[in-house]
């Protein structure tokens, strides 16, 4: 069941002993593909690094934390990504662009935070919604002196609401580009894509911090 205002995520609970532990974005979002594949069997996965770390509060204590009482286990919702027809998973979030300077950008956020950046201030890995942020993408995009003061707020989140930034919290959201855009998964290059669908799917895995 996705979060609810006012309600806490998660409960006490330790990682089972034969469990996985990632330490970085692209070790979380392999586990996850794995599983989502049928290649291993569905368990909760420890998280010690990486951007869904740092929006639980990136709590010290490494592996032994995660199975200690202070552990917590709690549901995240899944990014299924469908580039040109592939399908992906992301954790965190999936970018288009071909340059922050020109061109659209989007972001397709199921958190916060991607590295240094706060994107998507309101998003939550459990609220059963993306939040999407596109430029350039059926309206007027930043002109470059708007990116470079939108870039120096991204860490702060400062950078919403701007008139040329469309906001939307979407259970999907799909686009066909004029021209092949580079994808980004969870911060991972993932290659090109003209074709791209973002769906949401909740309760799609579970993780310990």
């Amino acid at each position: 069941m996705t979060v609810r205002r006012n309600q806490s995520w998660g409960a006490a609970a330790r990682l089972p002993e034969t469990a996985p532990i990632a330490g970085s974005n692209a070790e979380l979002r392999q586990l996850v593909t794995h599983q989502r594949a049928g290649d291993v069997p569905p368990m909760p996965i420890g998280v010690i690094g990486g951007d869904l770390w740092h929006v639980v509060g990136a709590p010290s204590g490494g592996a032994a934390r995660l199975r200690s009482e202070q552990a917590r286990t709690a549901p995240i919702d899944l990014i299924e990504v469908t580039a040109d027809g592939e399908t992906h998973w992301a954790c965190i979030g999936a970018v288009a662009r071909n340059s922050w300077w020109h061109g659209p950008v989007i972001a397709a956020m199921n958190a916060e935070m991607l590295g240094r950046w706060r994107l998507a201030p309101a998003a939550h890995p459990n609220d059963g919604r993306v939040h999407v942020l596109s430029t350039g993408v059926g309206q007027s995009g930043l002109g470059v002196a708007q990116r470079v003061l939108a870039r120096r707020r991204l860490r702060s989140g400062a950078h919403l609401p701007h008139p040329a930034i469309a906001v939307r919290r979407v259970e999907s959201w799909e686009h066909r580009f004029d021209r092949p855009l580079g994808l980004w998964l969870d911060g991972e290059r993932a290659g090109r894509c003209r074709e791209l669908a973002c769906t949401i799917r909740p309760d799609a895995a579970l993780v310990v911090f």
